[in-house]
């Protein structure tokens, strides 16, 4: 734009300069024009005068030269004659040359004697004016032209023919004047000059005054153009903020125009909807064809409205996907205006509350829950605000303090309180809610309640803080613990009771045991004596009544011994500490030695954690289990026994799988009971305390102990055992 206001400034400069010429020369032609005129009257004059006076006197000298020589012609003395006569009418006038043509254009005569005798045909146009007899006049600058008084120089002359007609008005001849134009064409030079800065100056002021406008407009337009420059890139910038809002905003946006066309829509549709921005552009009733039937009136009659110019928010309806799924949405509309104020339409906001409406629709059912809760539930439930007004009160309440509802509400909570414990419940209160939290939130704990009769009783309180409008609310779960509290007191002196029988029982077991193991002793001895003695003197009989008295002395020992060690398991262990258990198979593999040389036993195991345990006791777990794993064998069986541990969050589970005779699954519980046994003496020895001992060991430390087995299989004996003891 700004190059082209400096080429029209370039051009219109070119074309004034033109225009200056131009008008120059039209008047300088205009001048010639009229010096030509003026100059060919004033011949045309003297040519009269020369044709009405003299003609007729010198006309049979120029009828007698035609035939004569041009020499003889120039010293004719007539010449001289003419030459007066052509001065005494000339006089006055810049006339520099005179010459007499006859009709073939010869010069007859000439002021320059020199050209009598030649011809016109270097000037075609004396003969084409004797041709026609008209005058004709032209003007040309002539380099050294002399003049009468024989000076020469360069000059403008104008030469006039005029034919000379006879008394029948034929042409006989014709008069050629040569005037001297060059100080008129000199005056017309230097007007033409003074005309030509008249006009350079007028239109060089007229091309400043238009370069002064054109840079003036040029200024404005530069201006406007940066405005306008600076208007598009505001307007980039907020399209782009646009833009980036309106493409990239979560809700769904759109503008529908006065008519009620959708003009734009962002591509949060096809995300909500499913329905591409093409497709929302083709309807001719957006958004109606997305809308749940049932809803169409209602979004129909908001269009309308829409289109008055109102706007409304908060407007919930169905929409019905591309995929068939519903959601609920809300929409809200408003009318929006151009920089100037002209409506543009209505702008449309339309936001998925779908999530929403599950979560009401869930609260609403879990308030229904809530509430069938509370008013079945036997335990009190009171919510208090955070002065300890009652907002709350259900059924069990009712029952348990004997205060209806409507006698409970904003009442405070104290009422249901005995005065010893209002005190600090105001305190307790006070902290919760100023501190946001308490350190019973959540945890019961057990105070005194107060009926409407007065009475008290014990009440187990659990409490829970929760908020609705900036305030803090309490609700509290209380349960009469009174016949709790009645059968705690029994269990508690029942406890005291078995504790005092388990001490007087594991004594005589301890004294029983100890004091049978003498007379064992001495029976066994006396037999012994006996048979060394009189051995030889005793019968078959005898000797097999002695063994046998003896063999049952010796079980008799055993028994008590086992007993005495199964007594001994919670009474005489030692403190736990951490274990390897590694080191703890290797003890009782040392203690089995015997029985795993003669059995040619294979034992294999998992890499073993350590634990707190009692080390001794762990030593006896294993070496009993895999003892009977040992033991309990067909005799052409080489024992396998494998001991594998998994780890379950802080126990440890340890397993002891066999290739034995294996386990009905009847008797799965009876073989950890003491003294049972599930083969005759004479199969297996053992006194069926082995498993007792060990379960008792196994709960002691916490754990647990089971079998799985199939007969003719093996079995696999599980004791779980915490990794740690608080």
């Amino acid at each position: 734009m700004f190059m082209l206001m400096r080429y029209f400034s370039m051009a219109s400069a070119v074309a004034l300069i033109i225009t200056a010429w131009v008008l120059v020369l039209f008047y300088r032609n205009d001048q010639t024009e009229e010096q030509l005129f003026s100059t060919e009257a004033e011949n045309s004059q003297l040519a009269g005068a020369f044709a009405n006076t003299f003609w007729r006197q010198f006309q049979p000298f120029f009828t007698a030269i035609e035939s004569m020589p041009p020499e003889a012609v120039r010293s004719r003395g007539e010449l001289r004659a003419l030459d007066i006569a052509f001065e005494s009418l000339s006089t006055g006038l810049p006339i520099l040359k005179i010459r007499i043509y006859n009709t073939r254009g010869e010069i007859l005569y000439s002021s320059i004697r020199d050209e009598i005798g030649s011809s016109s045909a270097d000037d075609p146009q004396i003969l084409q004016s004797l041709e026609r007899g008209t005058a004709s006049t032209a003007m040309n600058f002539v380099g050294a032209m002399p003049a009468p008084n024989g000076q020469i120089a360069d000059r403008w002359v104008v030469r006039t023919c005029l034919p000379i007609k006879g008394e029948m008005g034929a042409v006989v001849g014709g008069l050629a004047l040569y005037s001297d134009a060059s100080l008129s064409m000199a005056r017309l030079d230097r007007n033409v000059l003074r005309l030509g800065w008249m006009v350079a100056v007028i239109l060089g002021g007229l091309w400043i005054i238009l370069v002064l406008i054109v840079r003036r407009a040029e200024g404005i337009l530069r201006e406007q153009h940066q405005d306008l420059a600076e208007s598009r890139e505001l307007v980039r910038h907020k399209e782009e903020r646009f833009r980036a809002i309106a493409d990239y905003t979560f809700d769904w946006e759109s503008w529908i125009d006065q008519d009620g066309r959708l003009r734009w829509v962002n591509p949060a549709v096809e995300r909500l909807a499913g329905y591409s921005i093409e497709q929302c552009l083709a309807m001719s009733d957006y958004p109606l064809p997305m809308v749940l039937e049932v809803d169409r009136p209602a979004i129909r009659k908001m269009r309308v409205s829409a289109q008055s110019g109102n706007f409304e928010t908060g407007i919930e309806f169905r929409l019905i996907c591309r995929n068939g799924l519903i959601k609920w949405v809300m929409a809200s509309f408003q009318p929006i205006f151009s920089d100037d104020g002209a409506s543009m339409g209505s702008r449309w906001s339309i936001h998925d509350i779908t999530d929403r409406k599950k979560a009401e629709q869930r609260l609403r059912e879990s308030e229904m829950r809530f509430r069938s809760v509370t008013h079945t539930a036997a335990d009190a439930i009171i919510s208090v605000d955070s002065v300890g007004e009652i907002v709350s009160w259900n059924v069990g309440a009712e029952r348990i303090f004997g205060y209806s509802e409507a006698e409970a509400m904003g009442r405070n909570v104290t009422m249901v309180m005995p005065d010893s414990f209002r005190s600090r419940h105001l305190e307790g209160m006070r902290h919760a809610v100023e501190r946001d939290h308490a350190s019973i939130l959540g945890i019961p704990s057990l105070f005194e309640g107060l009926r409407r009769d007065g009475k008290t009783f014990p009440v187990e309180l659990t409490l829970s803080r929760w908020e609705m409008d900036g305030g803090a609310f309490f609700t509290a779960i209380l349960r009469d613990v009174t016949e709790r509290k009645a059968a705690e007191q029994e269990l508690a002196e029942r406890t005291v009771e078995l504790e005092r029988s388990n001490t007087e029982l594991q004594q005589f077991a301890y004294v029983a045991s100890h004091d049978l193991q003498e007379p064992l002793r001495t029976v066994t001895s006396f037999l012994q004596l006996l048979e060394r003695r009189v051995g030889s003197g005793l019968s078959d009989d005898a000797r097999e009544y002695i063994r046998y008295a003896t063999d049952g002395a010796a079980r008799m020992h055993r028994l008590i011994t086992d007993l005495l060690v199964f007594s001994r398991v919670t009474t005489h262990g030692q403190s736990f500490r951490v274990v390897a258990m590694d080191r703890v198979l290797e003890a009782a593999l040392t203690n089995l030695g015997a029985a795993i040389a003669e059995s040619k036993a294979e034992i294999t195991h998992d890499p073993l954690p350590e634990l707190e345990a009692d080390e001794v006791q762990m030593i006896s777990l294993f070496q009993n289990l895999i003892g009977n794993a040992i033991k309990y064998r067909t005799a052409d069986t080489i024992p396998r026994v494998h001991i594998g541990v998994l780890p379950e969050n802080d126990n440890w589970t340890f397993s002891f799988r066999d290739n034995g005779i294996g386990i009905q699954p009847q008797f799965f519980e009876r073989i950890f009971i003491i003294f049972q046994r599930l083969h005759a003496r004479g199969e297996y020895e053992g006194t069926g305390i082995g498993l007792a001992v060990a379960k008792k060991i196994v709960e002691r430390h916490g754990g647990r102990i089971w079998v799985e087995s199939v007969p003719g299989e093996g079995s696999t004996f599980h004791v779980t055992l915490p990794g740690h003891h608080v």
